[in-house]
């Protein structure tokens, strides 16, 4: 879920799932992009263009562009688990979105991410895609352990209020 520049990891996620018998739904507006002659040559782009000749008439790999809010909500919801391998997240809203959905996470340690998803994501290697191809079918193949990824993940999410939050900002006005 999200965009597709160079921190999401892409071009190891997308060598990962090809290990597996899984798809991959990638959701964005990015992903309505059908030629890669139209994406700007901006360096940031460079990981999008590889994954899209990657991916190019794969079954394996569902892109289904712009969805609302309440889609997103219902993708989660009926998603197996959401696959994070960032190199580096500023905060990982995707993370706490399926969460809050009862979605089961695996992810990276990439930046804000461990203290995003705390102990109720499985962590794997982002610089691996072997790891990340192992982790999905971990997670995948182990019913139970999606069941307690789904249970620790929406105990997590509640730790994440527009109250807690806006507290914590006050605190550290009030420090400057």
């Amino acid at each position: 879920v999200g965009d597709a520049t160079w921190n999401k990891n892409l071009p190891r996620m997308i060598e990962a799932v090809k290990k597996t018998n899984y798809s991959l739904v990638l959701v964005g507006k990015i992903w309505e992009v059908r030629d890669v002659r139209a994406v700007s040559n901006n360096p940031w782009n460079d990981d999008f263009k590889k994954v899209i000749s990657q991916i190019e008439n794969n079954p394996q790999f569902v892109r289904l562009g712009f969805v609302e809010d309440e889609d997103l909500v219902r993708i989660y919801n009926i998603a197996s688990v959401l696959i994070m391998p960032s190199i580096y997240e500023g905060f990982g809203l995707p993370v706490l979105e399926a969460m809050n959905c009862g979605c089961p996470v695996i992810c990276s340690r990439g930046g804000s991410l461990p203290e995003v998803a705390g102990d109720a994501a499985f962590y794997i290697d982002e610089q691996s895609s072997s790891s990340i191809a192992e982790g999905v079918k971990k997670v995948m193949s182990d019913s139970t352990l999606r069941k307690k990824l789904s249970e620790k993940g929406l105990a997590q999410a509640r730790k994440f209020t527009i109250e807690r939050s806006i507290r914590e900002l006050v605190k550290v006005y009030e420090q400057i």
